[in-house]
């Protein structure tokens, strides 16, 4: 059986056990051993894996790890568990048994877990002191193709503890780099504005706090632009393939413009509201661009279904269809979009 399989396999198991799980000791049997098979170790295998490892600090005599991974006879990898319903997993809160296992043993690597959430700890930051933030954190009920491959690096067959390292050193800052450039997307620092203007050559001479501030929405709109771009070349093009193909009345076929249209919305409501909450739905008519999928919570209508394209706004429950020329047209539709955002909230707060 393939790795991903055993982890969708564990992930319906997790669904399926999590609120039944009352005990730290439950978590363990239901949850963590299942995961650390799936790693490829025979739990019950104790020149593989020991529970309750003791791991002796100075005149702390007896402290005990929950599971040690060893190879060689010494621990690689240790993992301490909390119950299922610890959702925080705080490191502050555990740091100093963390620390203490971390300092007396030759593992390079700590998980702490709860059955769901996994997080993975190291010296990078400094050696010998286990880090304060995880390099790595996955989530048995919700995560993505590519950390599946990260997590295939701690499996038996396949793990390197040098190039493990060197990896979770790579994931950990370019998680940094990746809150920075979140953060900038959300809300641009002079520093990053300063940045811009150099760069572009759009002024000469000396960059003035009010120059700084002229060029903060040209900053967010060309965020916007070019998030947008992204994500419109990183859908699926094989739905390109079924754009002309709604041929019949009650067939419904979401196409390859339909989600560049709602990307382009998307993106340009980026700081106006948490853009998860936007959604859609198609229909044969038209496709719908929804707060909180909510039908009531129309933000527009995009009619793509003919040759003549068409934006929407719906007011009263009277509609206002609008000719564009190309999906690109929705940029200029900018700041009505933006209204019917803040209305559909203003009425959602007054209720």
């Amino acid at each position: 059986m393939e790795f991903i399989e055993k982890i969708n396999q564990l992930k319906e198991r997790c669904s399926a056990m999590k609120d039944s799980l009352q005990t730290e000791e439950a978590t363990k049997n239901a949850l963590i051993m299942p995961f650390i098979n799936a790693l490829g170790y025979d739990v019950f295998n104790p020149i593989e894996v020991v529970p309750e490892y003791i791991a002796d600090v100075g005149v702390k005599k007896g402290e005990k790890v929950d599971y040690a991974i060893l190879k060689d006879n010494k621990p690689i990898i240790l993992i301490e568990c909390k119950k299922v319903d610890n959702k925080s997993l705080d490191i502050k809160k555990h740091a100093t048994q963390l620390i203490r296992y971390f300092s007396v043993t030759d593992a390079k690597f700590i998980i702490l877990s709860n059955g769901i959430v996994y997080k993975f700890f190291s010296d990078i930051e400094s050696a010998g002191k286990l880090d304060n933030e995880p390099f790595f954190t996955f989530n048995l009920l919700d995560f993505k193709e590519n950390q599946i491959e990260t997590l295939s690096e701690f499996c038996k067959e396949n793990f390197d503890i040098e190039k493990a390292f060197s990896n979770a050193g790579d994931l950990k800052y370019i998680k940094q780099f990746e809150e920075v450039i979140e953060n900038e997307y959300r809300q641009p620092s002079d520093d990053f504005i300063r940045y811009l203007i150099n760069k572009s050559g759009v002024c000469e001479g000396r960059i003035t706090d009010r120059i700084i501030e002229k060029h903060k929405n040209t900053t967010i709109e060309a965020f916007n632009l070019f998030m947008s771009k992204v994500m419109k070349t990183s859908l699926d093009f094989n739905l390109s393939s079924k754009q002309e193909t709604k041929e019949t009345k009650n067939e419904i076929i979401t196409t390859l413009e339909e989600l560049e249209g709602y990307a382009i919305v998307k993106s340009l409501l980026n700081g106006v509201v948490d853009t998860k909450r936007i959604t859609y739905r198609d229909n044969a008519s038209y496709f719908n661009v929804l707060l909180d999928d909510n039908i009531r919570k129309a933000i527009c209508r995009l009619y793509f279904n003919r040759s003549q394209k068409y934006i929407a706004f719906v007011k009263d429950k009277k509609e206002e269809k609008i000719a564009i020329n190309s999906i690109d047209d929705i940029f200029n539709f900018s700041e009505q979009i933006k209204e019917k955002i803040n209305e559909i909230l203003a009425v959602q707060s007054s209720n």
